[in-house]
């Protein structure tokens, strides 16, 4: 990411402190220090206990504490120049915080940081460090920035999100009749690797595995008749991609056939509707007034969400959400239905411009069920 535009996002979050009577803001959840700082430190996200933390003072400039055997790529990556490395298992990254706050006068002051990430373990050892100053939730403010996308956030995420269809349309092509759900997973995420995303995540069932929620690919055989359901992502430069297909091994009866045709066709009206101003909760109630209409079940609580360095981001599409939508907001509307013993399911990307929403998967929002043969 460039660093100006790094440098540019930060004033905006400076802009927001102001609203919201905050002095700094400590960012310590991997989403949102790769947000703050720009640099892509993975091994955050597998080894919680190693911190890295962004301080960006209202005035003044920001603080970066990072493990040290991740400095290197800090400094490479991050707009930050006051970078501050602790030794592992001998050095506390909790403190370095503390010590920073202090050093800058913070320590008395309205301090936002992300107490809805930090272990109570963690936050014990603050509040130790600095039983004096009052902290306060700041999820509200980088949440404001982040749901309005920047040029460069929005190509990565289309780039992201063609990968990602391309990748499950190829293995959909080359899968037949008694491959296993782990080696048609196999092939998706093989794809999308070769298009140069990281792995994500990998939610797959065939038959009545349809209909779990989050099913792990199994080396159970798809059999002529059965529904597959294929919901998954990759990550390119820290921005995660998410899709939902559902497809059929065989012929499809003429139940899933259109079951499948009335799914595709709330999703593309829903989409064709979300235009700037429009009420979440209106585009929420339209699908489900459209799954009624259909004669479909409704269950969900929710129809989409925002997507960007995190999989699930600010806005979310349900019913409680009066917020409207704005351009270059980035979406994922993903209509689901659990009918006649299996689920369908379809999640395409979309981005809220001008002109209407514009679809990144770059979908060609077919109405006929795939087919593997």
């Amino acid at each position: 990411m460039d660093k100006k535009i790094l440098k540019q996002r930060a004033e905006r979050l400076r802009h927001l402190m102001i609203q919201e009577g905050m002095d700094v803001l400590v960012a310590i959840s991997p989403e949102n220090v790769l947000y703050s700082t720009g640099a892509y430190i993975i091994t955050q996200k597998s080894l919680r206990d190693r911190l890295e933390i962004s301080i960006i003072p209202r005035d003044g400039d920001a603080v970066f504490v990072v493990c040290g055997i991740e400095e290197s790529l800090a400094r490479d990556e991050s707009w930050i120049e006051d970078i501050r490395p602790y030794v592992e298992f001998k050095e506390s990254p909790i403190k370095f915080l503390a010590d920073v706050l202090t050093e800058k006068g913070l320590d008395r002051k309205k301090v936002g940081i992300e107490l809805h990430y930090l272990s109570s373990t963690f936050n014990k050892e603050l509040i130790g460090y600095l039983p004096n100053t009052k902290f306060h939730e700041c999820r509200g403010i980088f949440d404001k920035v982040r749901m309005i996308k920047e040029p460069q956030e929005i190509e990565l995420l289309a780039q992201a999100a063609k990968a990602s269809r391309k990748a499950v349309d190829a293995a959909f092509l080359t899968a037949k009749p008694g491959d296993t759900e782990r080696h048609l997973s196999t092939e998706i995420m093989t794809n999308i690797m070769k298009q140069g995303l990281d792995w994500s995540f990998m939610v797959l069932g065939t038959g009545q595995r349809s209909v779990l929620t989050h099913p792990t690919p199994a080396y159970i055989p798809m059999e002529p008749g059965d529904i597959i359901r294929v919901d998954f992502g990759g990550i390119l430069s820290g921005y995660q991609s998410d899709l939902a297909r559902t497809a059929v091994i065989g012929k499809p009866s003429p139940v899933q056939a259109d079951t499948f045709k009335k799914l595709a066709h709330i999703q593309k009206e829903v989409i064709e509707g979300m235009k700037i101003g429009v009420r979440f909760c209106d585009v929420y109630n339209k699908c489900k007034e459209l799954f009624e209409k259909n004669s479909l079940p409704f269950t969900m609580p929710h129809i989409g969400h925002g997507l960007g360095v995190d999989l699930h981001e600010h806005p979310i599409i349900n019913p409680l959400n009066e917020e409207e939508l704005q351009e270059n907001m980035i979406l994922n509307v993903e209509p689901l239905v659990i009918f006649g013993g299996y689920a369908y399911h379809i999640e395409d990307l979309i981005q809220i411009t001008q002109n209407g929403p514009k679809i990144l998967t770059e979908s060609e929002m077919s109405e006929e069920i795939p087919v593997i043969s």
